[in-house]
């Protein structure tokens, strides 16, 4: 039973779901230790999908393949917190750019700090050469399996999780 119990922990897909967990657990680590909590994956995923000249939530639910009225919450929920203004679009009446405020514009440069740190954790314990090509690994399956629509089912919930 025993051997059976440490093949299981070989398993590819045991091994991405593990390290989900932990990444998700540095990073909430991280941003509590920098003054962030309460962060949801999707809050990360409109903050590192806007645009400087402001973003439609559609855009955004298009590029991170979550439904528009999942991305419409975390927008609403991000403006509720101050990390996010809503704005007249310029050219479409019936839209409304997204764009930082300056306590998103914070919050992105403390996720930066946090991915450096992950990084930074994850090196010491494999060696920077590995974490190269871990790197490169990851962004091959990602490059490939992104434009299959696999993935558009499981990424409203993942949105929604909380980071900790």
């Amino acid at each position: 039973m025993n051997e059976a119990r440490e093949d299981s922990q070989i398993f590819l897909s045991r091994l991405f779901a593990k390290s989900y967990r932990i990444i998700k657990a540095l990073n909430a680590r991280y941003l509590e230790e920098l003054g962030y909590n309460d962060f949801k994956v999707g809050h990360i995923m409109v903050m590192m999908n806007l645009k400087e000249e402001g973003t439609t939530a559609a855009e955004i639910a298009k590029k991170v393949r979550v439904s528009k009225q999942a991305m419409s919450k975390l927008v609403q929920e991000l403006i509720e917190k101050g990390f996010l203004q809503s704005i007249k679009h310029p050219t479409d009446q019936r839209a409304s750019l997204i764009q930082n405020t300056s306590q998103g514009a914070a919050f992105i440069a403390a996720l930066h700090v946090c991915r450096t740190k992950v990084d930074q954790e994850i090196s010491t314990i494999i060696g920077d050469e590995k974490l190269s090509q871990l790197h490169a690994i990851l962004g091959d399956l990602m490059h490939y399996f992104e434009s299959d629509s696999l993935l558009d089912s499981e990424n409203d919930s993942l949105a929604t999780s909380k980071l900790n």
